[in-house]
């Protein structure tokens, strides 16, 4: 397998996360909730890592900032999904016929 640099596997695995977190939604798997939550969880982990060295703590602090900002840029699709649930809750995805595997903790 071809090395990728650190850069770019970590452009790529910030496009793939993005993308499914996008279609949890759409897909009625996550709600926006559960979205922003996942990512302030993610943030928060980073902050708490933020210890050591200057550049691992710099790293972690920029990671934290980068998924505050990928909340905020995902919140227009978040904000659709809660309009169009308080317009027409008829139209809310069918529940799954077993439960989800998707937990998240309180």
């Amino acid at each position: 397998m071809k090395k990728f640099s650190t850069d770019a596997a970590g452009f790529a695995a910030l496009t793939l996360c993005e993308l499914i977190v996008q279609q949890c939604v759409i897909s009625g798997l996550f709600t926006p909730e559960n979205a922003t939550h996942l990512l302030k969880m993610a943030a928060r982990r980073h902050q708490e890592a933020a210890e050591g060295t200057d550049d691992k703590i710099a790293l972690n602090m920029e990671a934290a900032h980068l998924l505050c900002t990928l909340g905020s840029g995902l919140e227009p699709l978040f904000r659709e999904h809660r309009e169009r649930d308080i317009r027409s809750p008829a139209s809310k995805p069918a529940k799954p016929s077993r439960p989800s595997w998707v937990a998240f903790p309180k």
